[in-house]
């Protein structure tokens, strides 16, 4: 995944298509009557016997075959005193002759077809062209350049077999005018009882079970503007208490959890304004999470990638590695957290987050 530049989100999303197509076009290509025409032909065309008779064909000169030696003591012949006077006389007891005989019997066998025929296959110098062989070869050298042919042999088995090893364990498409019935507003305590759609007071915005929500267009938006209200909200001292807020925005969580232990987590996301955004995995009570955007590596628009296993988790944005840590929730199932967010100390502002479509892998 991770190479030298980064590809731009448009290319690195065309990427992830093609990587999809990648594995069923390899196999439809392993089980097709090209390939298997390609292989019959290979062992032909590479096989000692084929390449020899290619040798002996395309370097052997005329003067040095049967026919060619033939036709050449033949014209000798012809111009031999015995053999014009007899073509001019006829005399039959000259036909006794050992160069007159030989002669004639050099006539009647250049005369004949099978004679014919072998002597203006090895006079052409394009004879190997007009071979069943030259014929296999050109129909193999096509099969090697044929578009098919080329990719198959451009992956290897255990490329594809790692492919293969990925299945997707769920996803958000954003397709429909609202999310699928796995997200609520709020965050997700283990009590059902405890408030979930509260707020912080070491925050300036409000959130608004939902109002600051539009699904729409295949786009998720969660907008945080300026807008007074009153809401319930966490005080570390006090507990929920109603607090004046300057400003509304949006939390959502899967009710579920939907992650496995170990997997891949990809989205596609923009960021507009200086409104502060979370998107992560997490656990009920978890004191950490595995976030999904890097808080210092935000783009405009980028897809983002949470790679994570027992061990360790990484994240990439677009094709690009940023960041590599332990894994502090490990062998923990793991349930989604979405929101956005004006710290205190920020002093107000506005921005909203678009997402396009959130999908979830595992091996």
């Amino acid at each position: 995944m991770q190479t030298v530049k980064m590809l731009s989100t448009k290319q690195f999303e065309q990427w992830l298509q093609e990587q999809a197509q990648i594995a069923v076009r390899y196999r439809k290509i392993e089980k097709s009557d090209l390939l298997a025409e390609y292989h019959t032909l290979k062992k032909v065309v590479e096989s000692a016997d084929f390449q020899s008779k290619k040798t002996k064909l395309t370097t052997t000169r005329y003067a040095d075959t049967q026919e060619g030696s033939t036709m050449n003591l033949y014209k000798q012949l012809s111009w031999n005193t015995s053999v014009i006077l007899y073509n001019l006389l006829k005399k039959q007891a000259w036909k006794e002759k050992p160069e007159i005989a030989q002669y004639l019997a050099l006539s009647e066998q250049i005369q004949t077809p099978e004679f014919q025929q072998a002597n203006a296959f090895w006079k052409n110098p394009k004879r190997w062209f007009t071979t069943p062989e030259s014929q296999q070869e050109k129909r193999y050298n096509e099969l090697v350049k044929h578009a098919d042919i080329v990719f198959f042999f451009q992956h290897t088995e255990q490329e594809i077999a790692d492919l293969e090893s990925y299945s997707t364990v769920w996803t958000e498409e954003c397709e429909t005018a609202k999310l699928s019935a796995v997200w609520q507003t709020g965050f997700l305590y283990p009590n059902k009882d405890f408030k979930a759609d509260h707020s912080h007071v070491s925050e300036l915005q409000a959130y608004t079970k939902g109002r600051n929500t539009l699904v729409t267009n295949r786009m998720w938006t969660i907008f945080t503007k300026k807008e007074k209200t009153t809401f319930p909200a966490w005080h570390p001292t006090k507990g929920m208490i109603m607090h004046d807020f300057a400003y509304t925005s949006d939390v959502w969580h899967t009710t579920e959890a939907i992650a496995p232990k170990s997997g891949v987590i990809q989205a596609k996301v923009r960021t507009i304004g200086k409104a502060k955004h979370v998107f992560c995995l997490t656990t009920i009570n978890a004191k950490k999470s595995l976030h999904l955007l890097p808080a210092n590596h935000l783009v405009k628009e980028a897809i983002y990638t949470l790679v994570w296993n027992e061990q360790e988790v990484v994240n990439y944005v677009n094709n690009v590695e940023v960041s590599r840590t332990q894994n502090p929730l490990a062998d923990k199932a793991l349930h989604l957290l979405v929101r956005s967010y004006l710290p205190q100390e920020q002093k107000g502002g506005t921005g909203q987050m678009d997402i396009d479509w959130i999908r979830i892998y595992t091996k």
